[in-house]
Parts: structure tokens; C-alpha cells; sequence
């Protein structure tokens, strides 16, 4: 199995540890009744997965099975590198239909099966920090309450704001290509300006890359982050009961629009007959109601994407927390889709953000140069 992390995963021997716990054990479950199946796992960067398997493949060494983003397995399929998965419709009706649509090719052809949501959550320590913000407005009067907080530019986890600042249809529309009328554009320009008017603010940091962000998070500088939901096992490590996790803050009349990240198997297309039919068996031995449910309570960092397993939210403060960002995040599902993890307009929309977060651009001057950056095709 070939495991694709995200940019702000450094592959170390404690993620290989982490991968290894969680999927190990429930290849060690799955053996018990496929005694002849042996799990191999390789971790390799989820933007350098096509690459990757290209060369994989030419020489026979491509996986069974991979662990990847909907949007990289969508990308392996079109560049015929795992197989279209072989759903039947029993195994098709456990997910949410928005979620299938997100894995399907203009052609129609499934390019994996829905596994795991890894979701975007609030970060905030409880011990300096009683009550986490739960609007955008709350969030600057803590700041100015003496609490610091942080903001990464990571483009990845700053579109929540677009959603709570109310710029999330102009966002979309200006990613398809379509034109803008003033009122869409003003409301970029008032993403823009929540953004700017943060930096201002004195005791709001806007860091360079999550990873530093989570760093100063676990060193005491931050009372506040976003922060993703397989952080969760680091920081705990780190701030033990300080630790507090909540939903992301929504705007005046508006919700939050976290990326929340679907994690799917893909078939790889050098397996053997056997290895095809192990791989078919685990995938639907994942899926399953039990093994989906041991996911979401042994970890506590993911939620099952078998719409038929009920999280019990009233049993931990985390699981509610995660199970509100999922529902936050699915008016950003097409975007999601939209915009893959090494498209070359994320680098751009980034390096305009720096620019606006450090006064170089205004609100207004930014939200003309965004339209032109995200309409122009990758």
C-alpha cells in the first residue's frame, strides 16, 4: 500500500510510526480471516504521487492499493495509473453521493473508493484560552483581549474564512472561469480585508507554513490556530489536558468552509490476480460498519466516510468538534474538487495573500488580481 502525505507532513519515523499503528492494526484484524495477506506500506509525498507511480509502473513495482486525497486518486486515473474502482451499487450506496461525485472522471469512471474524512478543525489552549472563538469577530476580540493567535498562509488553511466572510460562490465562480459581477467581486474584496485588517491586529500572527504554526502553538506563543485533525495525537503529546479542539469560526450569516480532506483507496495496476482480489477484500473489509467505527474511536482524528456509521459526538468533545467541520466543509466539496493539491494557481493566490497580509496590496487591487490568477486555467 502506497500512502500519499500532505505538504505539511514531514515523512519521519514517528508518521511512519503513526501509519503504521493505525493501519496495522487493521491489517493484523484483516488477517485474521485472510491469513494469507501481508501489508507492506510506503509513505511518499501526496503532490509527488503521479510522478511516483509513473515510474513504479513502468518498472512492475506498483502498489496493490493506495491511501490518497480524492483529488490525487482522480488525477492517477486520468493519467492511467490505478484502475477504476469496481464498486457495485450495495457498496456505492454507504457514501454520500456529493462525495462520489468528487471521485468520478468526465467519463464517469469511479477512481476510488471512499475510505476516511480527515477534517479542519479549531486549536486553542484551554488553560489561557476558556472559550474558543466561534465567530470571525469573536476571534479578533480575543486578540485584542491579550490572547495571540495564528493564522497560517498556507492557502490550504485560509479558505475557511472564504466561506465565513461570505466570498465562497465568487470564489467558485472565478475557479470555473465564469465572469464576476461588483457585488461578487466586493465580497473577494471583503475576504481581502478581514485578512488585512487580522494583520493589523496586533496579537495576530500570520505564519509562513502550518508546520510553524503548530510549532509555536506547541511552544506556548499561540493561545489559538487552525489546525487539522491528524495533528491532534502531536499536540496532545505535547499540551496534554490543555489541549481544546472546536469547529472553525463562521462569519455574520455565514459558515465556515474548511477543506476537509476525503481519503480513498485506489487500485494499483500492476497486482496480480491474487492481489487484485486481497486488495478488493480489504477495501471492502475498511468500509465495513465495525472496522469503519474502530477508525473514528481508536483515533479520534478521522471520521468514517460510511454515511451509515453513527459518531457518538455526546461521548467526546473532539468527535462533535470534527463531525461539525465535516458538515461545515461539504459547501466547499466542489471547490475541493475544483482546485487539486499541486495546481499551479494555489502558489499564486499564496504569494498575493503575503503581499496583502504585509500591506504590499490593497482589498480592492487584490481582489482584481485573484479573479485574474483563478481564472486563468491551470
Amino acid at each position: 500500500m502506497a500512502i500519499g502525505t500532505n505538504k505539511d507532513q514531514i515523512i519521519n519515523a514517528e508518521l511512519r510510526e503513526q501509519f503504521q499503528d493505525g493501519l496495522g492494526k487493521v491489517g493484523a484484524r484483516f488477517r485474521q480471516i485472510n491469513p494469507g495477506t501481508h501489508f507492506q506500506f510506503g509513505l511518499y509525498p501526496e503532490d509527488q504521487m503521479v510522478e511516483v507511480m509513473r515510474r513504479r509502473s513502468r518498472s512492475g513495482l506498483a502498489p496493490d492499493l493506495l491511501l490518497v486525497n480524492g483529488d490525487t486518486a482522480l488525477r492517477l486515473l486520468q493519467a492511467g495509473l490505478v484502475d477504476p474502482f469496481p464498486a457495485h451499487k450495495d457498496q456505492l450506496a454507504l457514501f454520500n453521493e456529493e462525495e462520489l461525485r468528487r471521485l468520478r472522471s468526465p467519463d464517469g469512471r469511479l477512481a476510488g473508493l471512499p475510505v476516511l474524512v480527515q477534517t479542519q478543525l479549531s486549536c486553542f489552549n484551554r488553560q489561557r484560552l476558556p472559550e474558543p472563538p466561534s465567530t470571525l469577530q469573536e476571534l479578533l476580540n480575543a486578540s485584542a483581549n491579550g490572547h495571540p493567535m495564528g493564522l497560517s498562509l498556507d492557502l490550504y488553511y485560509m479558505v475557511w474564512i472564504v466561506g465565513s466572510t461570505g466570498a465562497l460562490p465568487a470564489f467558485e465562480r472565478a475557479v470555473l472561469g465564469q465572469p464576476l459581477n461588483p457585488a461578487e467581486r466586493q465580497a473577494l474584496a471583503g475576504w481581502l480585508a478581514w485578512l488585512q485588517n487580522a494583520s493589523n491586529q496586533q496579537r495576530v500572527s500570520f505564519l509562513p507554513d502550518q508546520p510553524t504554526a503548530e510549532a509555536e502553538f506547541k511552544a506556548g506563543r499561540l493561545d489559538w490556530i487552525p489546525c487539522r485533525s491528524t495533528v491532534l495525537p502531536q499536540l496532545r503529546r505535547v499540551m496534554g489536558s490543555a489541549l481544546g479542539v472546536a469547529p472553525l469560526p463562521d462569519g455574520e450569516g455565514h459558515q465556515a468552509s474548511p477543506i476537509n480532506r476525503l481519503r480513498v483507496l485506489a487500485l494499483g495496476r500492476s497486482s496480480s490476480a491474487a492481489g487484485r482480489r486481497r486488495a478488493l477484500a480489504f477495501s471492502g473489509y475498511i468500509v465495513n460498519p465495525l472496522t469503519q467505527r474502530t477508525l473514528t474511536l481508536g483515533s479520534q482524528t478521522v471520521l468514517p466516510a460510511n454515511r451509515f456509521v453513527t459518531v457518538p459526538v455526546q461521548s467526546s468533545q473532539v468527535l462533535a468538534a470534527m463531525v461539525a467541520a465535516a458538515n461545515q466543509g461539504l459547501q466547499a466539496s466542489s471547490l475541493a474538487t475544483l482546485v487539486h493539491t499541486n495546481d499551479p494557481r494555489i502558489q499564486l493566490v499564496q504569494t498575493l495573500l503575503t503581499q496583502l497580509v504585509f500591506g504590499e496590496t490593497t482589498p480592492s487591487g487584490g481582489a482584481t488580481k485573484l479573479v485574474q490568477i483563478l481564472q486563468a486555467r491551470p
